[in-house]
């Protein structure tokens, strides 16, 4: 799916796997509370400043404490149990740092092949301000997005997985004077990945996706090629996950407004831990991870770092 902050795809993340329900429940799930501290300086978030002096610098660091909770659900269907739904964030893109709420389903096969169709109603969601390329003070509005998503995970039993979406966008009071630079939009994703295991508690996955996202302005439309690659263990009780990728945006059109063509490279790195049944409570794990993404473009504008830690209980049921 499309990247959005840190702070948007990094809110929670807990690595061990999904404790088993009764044998006699068909549900289970996770809540967990988390606080955590967040900076950014991009000059496109809302977080920062409203007032606008200068389009040639980078914006200055707004800093946040916030308190998160989370949580999911899933109910299994058929006698065998081999197909679910299931509301909430998997945690697949948790552990490595993306948050997506979900709403879908799954089918195990006889194979080891794992069917996953969801929507995804809010991960595209949020505020904007309405130009933010107006010097003096911006107002916000909001964005409204809708995707949706299929997976095929573990492809025959070989580790092989894809991952494929479609997603539109639509600003609700676009104000933005310049076409070339209108941000309503349809996106593309594929992603193509391969989890290998170098003993039972370590492994390694990598992956490479392409987002084409087809913006009504010219400037605002791009190419993502994206490479990220996650090392994980766990060792008793501890589990860690450590992620790094990086990612080449190129933009289709002249921005009249800096008078270049814009072209990004963000680069991220995210760690994550989790320490199963502290204190002898049972399915009760503390969770904590960090992230920061370096967003270093051709225009300094668009430039940006953004950080998050944060620390939390989870409870599994």
């Amino acid at each position: 799916m499309k990247k959005v902050s840190l702070l948007s795809i990094a809110i929670l993340s807990s690595l061990a796997t999904g404790a088993q329900a009764a044998e006699s429940s068909r549900l289970s799930g996770e809540v967990i509370f988390a606080t955590g501290y967040i900076s950014t300086n991009s000059n496109l978030s809302t977080e920062g400043d409203a007032v606008l002096t200068d389009l040639s610098i980078q914006g200055a660091h707004h800093d946040d404490f916030i308190v998160m909770p989370l949580g999911s659900v899933a109910y299994e269907l058929g006698e065998a149990r081999n197909h679910r739904l299931y509301l909430g964030t998997s945690r697949d893109d948790l552990a490595v740092g993306d948050l997506a709420f979900e709403i879908g389903y799954q089918f195990d096969m006889q194979n080891g092949t794992q069917l996953d169709l969801a929507y995804l109603p809010t991960v595209l969601s949020g505020e904007v301000w309405q130009d933010p390329y107006l010097q003096g003070k911006r107002s916000k509005t909001d964005i409204d997005g809708h995707a949706f998503r299929a997976q095929v995970n573990n492809i025959m039993g070989s580790g092989f997985s894809l991952d494929m979406a479609y997603a539109t966008t639509e600003v609700e009071q676009e104000r933005i004077q310049d076409e070339d630079l209108l941000r309503d939009s349809e996106m593309y994703y594929i992603k193509a990945g391969y989890l290998t295991h170098f003993t039972p508690s370590m492994g390694l996955s990598t992956s490479i996706s392409y987002l084409h996202n087809d913006a009504d302005g010219k400037a605002q439309t791009y190419d993502q090629y994206e490479l990220e690659v996650s090392y994980f263990f766990n060792h008793a009780a501890h589990t860690v996950a450590l992620t790094g990728s990086h990612a080449y945006r190129d933009y289709d059109g002249f921005n009249s407004v800096f008078s270049k063509t814009r072209a990004d490279n963000k680069h991220r790195l995210f760690v994550a831990y989790e320490y199963a049944n502290i204190a002898g409570l049972n399915n009760w794990n503390l969770v904590s991870f960090t992230g920061v993404t370096f967003n270093d473009s051709n225009i300094n504008f668009y430039k940006s770092e953004d950080y998050l830690t944060s620390i939390g209980l989870s409870y599994r049921f």
